[in-house]
């Protein structure tokens, strides 16, 4: 049974189920969590991608679908689009996999991209770089990003507020300084301390550095 009031555009999704479908894909987008999973196996990157440039403005040729396409994959920073869109999600990598779901989402044009675990699937370099692009999107674009996580390190680095979360309820929310820095309940502090920390150098005392977070 769904209950509470999820509101958008001044429309409460949750009481007026109808008015999801109105949005998804279009003025709210998502990003899946696994790149390996979220893509299908028997279609070309290009096939997926073009569906969905098509679904959000139907009045395109197939020939100016492909073009947005290649814009798109252009704007995630995805080298040779053009060659991309002819290979199978088998033969890239996860990092450009995620970026391709970043380019799927973009074709909705949306006002929202909700980015579910968007790193948690990718070694840390990668993440950094899926990281730095989901900043230079909002930066570039305005869009707003919401973004689900359990690594308080990556919340730390992409969001303006945190909401964290227990057994399906909001138990602190506030600016990330504050948040992170001032945490007000047990359950935050706990989340905090289980981040890793980097230990001094030759037996140096951690105390006196700076904290590093490892994701």
């Amino acid at each position: 049974m769904l209950s509470g009031h999820v509101s958008f555009a001044g429309t409460d999704v949750i009481t007026d189920p109808a008015s999801i479908a109105r949005v998804r894909g279009r003025s709210v987008s998502l990003i899946p969590q696994d790149p390996m999973t979220a893509l299908s196996p028997v279609l070309t990157i290009g096939s997926q991608l073009i569906e969905a440039v098509r679904t959000r403005s139907r009045e395109l040729s197939r020939t100016q679908a492909r073009e947005r396409a290649v814009e798109l994959l252009d704007q995630v920073h995805i080298r040779t689009p053009e060659q991309q869109l002819a290979k199978y999600p088998h033969q890239l990598s996860g990092g450009m996999l995620q970026r391709v779901l970043i380019a799927i989402a973009l074709a909705g044009q949306p006002r929202l991209l909700v980015a579910d675990e968007p790193t948690s699937a990718l070694d840390v370099t990668v993440q950094a770089g899926v990281l730095d692009l989901l900043l230079e999107l909002q930066a570039r674009t305005r869009i707003a990003v919401l973004m689900i996580t359990h690594d308080l390190g990556v919340a730390r680095v992409v969001s303006d507020r945190i909401h964290v979360m227990k057994a399906g309820c909001f138990v602190e929310s506030g600016d990330v300084e504050d948040v992170v820095d001032r945490p007000k309940t047990d359950y935050t502090k706990a989340l905090l301390a289980a981040i890793p920390q980097l230990g001094g150098w030759d037996g140096e005392s951690a105390a006196g550095n700076r904290r590093e977070t490892v994701s």
